[in-house]
């Protein structure tokens, strides 16, 4: 098939999060099967540097408006990449806010990517068998699309699947939007993912835990209604780990490798990282955490948990991330009070998220929801075991202790009392170690490569063109 892959973030070139590891994981397993890719996504002023083949412009109205861009083409790991440019919309210090608050005009800046796309198509004729769009920056698309086939044949052929990695972000913007960005006028507001939603032929989202919570409320936002309507084309598919990029035996990232059963490596890796930020070298646990610092991520009940049971225990704790200051003024807080057992990295760092993941003895993942989740599927490969909420992908790739196949801790409720009772199983379970060893060892082997979701998505497909 020939495919066009729609993504507002790729690793590699732009990442705020999981979804650019995704979208690289996908495309590289679809090429891998002998499928033709084509990716495309904005040229913003954070891209990293890579040198363009060739470029192209393209020409388009949008509501009673009148655009152009130009879309410049270059590899990126044998992938053909595609950059729509369009400097008043893209050439901006971040991609999607200012640091506090998303743009304003972040509806018409992604309805300009998503009409150049279906343009970019038409005029260079590149025909897709199918559409493959990303979140509500993508949502459009699926609409322009329908209005393209209503006009001529060249996209009959074509299809939409729209994979939703996270359903809370929806853009729900005044009904003023309609006529703007060539939209049937309605007297509700613009929700931008609804609208991704109705047009898409197929829709999935990154676990089939997460599918089942979106059918109802309060997971779904207040879309429950619609995913239901929706549920025949609506499927789960698992995302996936690079472990090309991700693999205790050869990260590039770390100070020492290691794998089954000989662990030398990744102690070293936790002493390294332990001098590095001024925690004793002592023979105690080390918790540790990547995260955006944000309410979704279970910082509400993390920090108290944390503050209770530090004041207990002789583990010690070290999280990185960025995200919102009342989150992040309170674990500089907590650092400063427990100095010798608590560090708090402000900030994201691509090598020292890999370092992290390999010294931690435990991950910590206590999110509010996650539709997958990629941490907890590296940390398992690292023998760093997760500690998670039974909640989306997290419950799905992570086997609750003390079950016979199990590889991770589980807490259910989102409390400060139900994390702490895992926080405390898990000093009980690391002060016993022939138990912390067998779990390390069935987490290591544990396999969530992106060919098996590679399969799956090229099933959606043919059942998307089939439909």
């Amino acid at each position: 098939m020939r495919i066009l892959m729609l993504c507002s973030e790729y690793e590699g070139l732009i990442k705020t999060g999981g979804l650019a590891d995704a979208c690289r994981g996908i495309t590289k397993a679809l090429i891998e099967a002998g499928h033709e890719v084509q990716v495309l996504l904005p040229k913003y002023a954070t891209l990293y540097a890579l040198p363009s083949t060739h470029w192209e412009s393209v020409y388009f109205e949008l509501g009673s408006e009148h655009f152009g861009c130009a879309v410049r083409h270059m590899t990126q790991d044998g992938v053909n990449v595609g950059l729509v440019e369009h400097d008043q919309f893209f050439q901006r210090a971040r991609p999607y806010d200012d640091g506090e608050h998303g743009y304003v005009d972040n509806p018409l800046r992604f309805a300009v990517f998503c009409k150049a796309a279906i343009e970019w198509c038409r005029q260079h004729q590149f025909q897709p068998d199918i559409i493959h769009g990303h979140d509500w920056q993508t949502s459009l698309a699926a609409v322009y699309l329908r209005q393209a086939r209503a006009k001529d044949d060249y996209f009959h052929q074509t299809r939409f699947v729209f994979t939703i990695h996270n359903g809370a972000y929806q853009e729900i913007v005044s009904r003023d939007w309609y006529h703007r960005l060539g939209l049937a006028t309605d007297n509700a507001p613009l929700n931008l993912l609804q609208q991704g939603i109705q047009a898409a032929d197929k829709i999935n989202t990154v676990s089939e835990g997460y599918r089942e919570e979106l059918l109802s409320e309060p997971a779904a936002n207040g879309l429950a209604d619609l995913y239901q309507q929706r549920a025949a084309d609506f499927v789960g598919i698992l995302n996936g780990c690079d472990y090309q990029l991700w693999h205790p035996n050869h990260d590039q990232h770390l100070v020492a490798h290691y794998d089954w059963p000989v662990l030398a490596g990744k102690e070293t890796c936790k002493d390294w990282l332990r001098q590095q930020y001024n925690l004793p070298l002592t023979d105690v646990p080390l918790f540790v955490a990547v995260s955006r610092i944000t309410s979704q991520k279970g910082f509400d009940y993390l920090i108290p948990a944390l503050e209770q049971w530090l004041a207990q225990t002789s583990a010690q704790v070290l999280l990185m991330g960025t995200g919102e200051s009342r989150y992040t003024n309170a674990l500089f807080a907590l650092a400063a009070r427990y100095s010798e057992q608590c560090c708090f990295v402000m900030g994201f760092d691509e090598p020292l998220s890999h370092q992290i993941e390999a010294a931690g003895d435990f991950f910590l993942m206590p999110s509010l929801f996650e539709p997958c989740g990629l941490n907890q599927i590296y940390s398992l490969r690292y023998g760093t075991i997760p500690i998670v909420r039974a909640t989306g992908g997290l419950k799905d790739t992570v086997q609750a202790y003390p079950e016979k196949n199990s590889t991770g801790i589980h807490f259910h409720q989102p409390t400060q009392e139900d994390l702490l009772q895992a926080l405390m199983q898990a000093d009980q379970l690391y002060s016993q170690p022939k138990i912390y060893r067998a779990m390390q060892q069935r987490g290591m082997a544990q396999n969530f490569s992106w060919q098996q979701a590679g399969e799956r998505y090229q099933l959606l497909y043919q059942r998307a063109q089939h439909k």
